[in-house]
């Protein structure tokens, strides 16, 4: 089988999630898929490194593929639509010279060239239906039968399409995941303390991730004021956001509180192992807060320490409370303390919350997510290989 997965954005050195979560699925179509590439856009001076070789230690990749970086990422922000197509129709024409079996894509765009040449196609959507304008060029091609499907991260994200008019069968619900063997073999809590130069004495919750409105930062600094007898450190975030937050932290005399500033994905897992529990607390305000999967939530349970989440429908989809996570109110500094003393006072309890979590994060593999859409594609179209 031969297979192409299709990304828009330039990798290189970028700090958002969707980078992180494109190549680590990339990882998984290669040890899934014989024949495999991705394709993707890059801006023209970083083209020189848009190749997996060059991105292997920064985002934590262990399998080798074939990385395409098209130089054309500035055509995609074309106020003219003749130039945001050109990526679409290069991505179609490559994939039909080398008579692709299949596209997987995290671009609505490239469906309808693809298609256009009879190629099969499974899109994957991180957003609702009617939030991205190039969608109208999908829905215009549902009754295409080389169109496979279309894979949402949530059920939460699935039932939106199926309201739009999108037949359930096309539909293929395959949250986000985790890189299991990067959590295989853990350091506990002393040593990645002593290995970042973090005091091991001291209980210690951490947050990683951005930094934006609606991630809760704010209520993590409400429990730090009211945690005193607790250390709080922020991974990650953008130069300007982290120093907002530091100043925020300091000027509030809050002397518990670290932000340690951005982070590789592949340097993560030590400081989620140095944690006594790990945050989640998104507010209402985040924009994605209806439908989505975190990419922290699967690492966070697969760290093997507890998680402190916010209760919001969507991650009740893969959270529990009081069997894998405890689970608190949005917006709530104060609940989200309390939540943290809990853990302090029953370290029993929090042990096996964390247990259950690594449990059932197993499977939420990035391997195990590809070989779900993989039976889903197959089932659509038997003669793929």
């Amino acid at each position: 089988m031969r297979a192409v997965y299709v990304g828009d954005v330039d990798l290189v050195d970028n700090r958002r999630a969707h980078a992180i979560q494109m190549l680590k699925n990339a990882q998984a179509w290669a040890r899934a898929v014989p024949d495999f590439e991705m394709l993707t856009v890059v801006e023209p001076r970083h083209w020189w490194r848009c190749h997996w070789h060059g991105l292997a230690d920064y985002y934590g990749l262990e399998q080798p593929f074939s990385l395409v970086g098209l130089p054309v990422a500035q055509w995609l922000k074309s106020d003219h639509a003749l130039l945001r197509r050109l990526f679409p129709w290069l991505v179609a024409r490559r994939c039909a010279r080398r008579r692709v079996d299949l596209i997987f894509a995290r671009n609505y765009a490239v469906a309808g060239p693809a298609l256009d040449r009879g190629l099969a196609v499974l899109v994957e959507t991180h957003s609702p239906p009617g939030a991205d304008p190039e969608q109208r060029l999908l829905d215009e091609r549902l009754d295409d039968p080389n169109l496979l499907g279309v894979v949402t991260i949530s059920a939460a994200l699935a039932r939106r399409y199926r309201a739009a008019g999108y037949p359930a069968d096309r539909l293929l619900v395959a949250p986000d995941g985790v890189d299991l063997e990067r959590f295989a073999d853990p350091l506990d809590r002393t040593t990645a303390r002593i290995r970042l130069g973090l005091d091991p004495r001291r209980p210690l919750a951490v947050y990683a991730g951005h930094l934006y409105a609606g991630r809760g930062i704010e209520e993590i600094l409400v429990a730090a004021r009211i945690r005193q007898d607790m250390d709080f450190l922020l991974v990650g975030g953008f130069p300007g956001d982290v120093k907002k937050w530091r100043d925020r932290a300091a000027g509030e005399g809050l002397g518990n509180v670290t932000l340690a500033g951005f982070v590789a994905n592949a340097s993560l897992p030590p400081y989620l192992w140095a944690a006594d529990c790990l945050l989640m607390p998104y507010g209402t305000g985040c924009p994605t807060a209806d439908w989505m999967s975190p990419l922290k939530m699967f690492e966070y349970l697969a760290a093997g320490r507890v998680l402190v989440a916010t209760d919001l429908p969507a991650l009740r989809e893969v959270l529990r409370h009081g069997e894998n996570a405890l689970l608190v109110p949005p917006d709530d500094g104060p609940a989200l303390a309390r939540a943290l003393g809990e853990i302090l006072a029953a370290p029993e309890r929090a042990a096996a919350l964390a247990a259950q979590g690594l449990a059932d994060v197993v499977p939420f593999s990035w391997d195990q997510r590809v070989a779900r859409i993989l039976e889903f594609a197959r089932q659509r179209r038997p003669d793929l290989g």
